[in-house]
């Protein structure tokens, strides 16, 4: 809502500008921010790193889902025996004490993926947070140098979208897309880590 608000105040004030302006005065541009994050090598190189290290965690996890299931298997197997009806009571003692141990075992070892799940999960959220923003930044410096270099005065996003699902920009006159050149220059000019 926030967006739309913003995006409708822009437009008004453009309004009352071109009023006062002739309009061959105004040069407008827009850009498709959203073209721009799934071509951008930046964004391709970062997505590769959050990839790779997203393996290396499901390769430890697999490690420790393995042993998990070793555990109950082993869990199963102690249950059979103390089924075992013909079985002194000192024996039965030491089996369930043994079940016991397994299954506390257990239970810490999957505590502890659970725990190193929702970590990785957080983890991820914020780096992928930050990259985008990193990314992003890179966008929006790169279109300001490209809109004063050319002598735009308006560079209107429109990728971004309403709560009715459309995008704020529905028409722009003679406003070029300059998205194709922002990523050039992007890839060209790759954001710093």
């Amino acid at each position: 809502m926030l967006t739309f608000t913003l995006v409708t105040y822009a437009l008004i004030t453009f309004a009352v500008l071109l009023g006062q302006a002739d309009a061959s005065e105004f040069k407008v541009a827009s850009v498709n921010i959203d073209k721009i994050l799934l071509h951008c090598e930046a964004a391709d190189k970062e997505l590769s790193y959050l990839k790779a290290r997203r393996d290396r965690y499901l390769k430890d996890r697999n490690s420790s889902q393995k042993k998990i299931n070793a555990l109950a298997i082993e869990l199963k197997a102690l249950q059979a025996k103390v089924k075992n009806k013909a079985m002194p009571r000192a024996e039965r003692n030491i089996l369930l004490k043994q079940r016991e141990n397994l299954i506390a075992k257990y239970q810490s070892l999957t505590n502890e993926v659970q725990q190193s799940d929702d970590e990785q999960t957080h983890s991820t959220k914020q780096n992928i947070t930050a990259a985008t923003l990193r990314i992003l930044k890179q966008c929006h410096l790169e279109i300001n140098d490209y809109a004063k270099t050319h002598g735009y005065q308006w560079v209107l996003e429109k990728s971004g979208r309403t709560s009715s699902q459309t995008s704020p920009l529905i028409y722009a006159r003679n406003a070029v897309d300059i998205t194709d050149d922002i990523l050039a220059l992007l890839n060209k000019n790759p954001t710093p880590q």
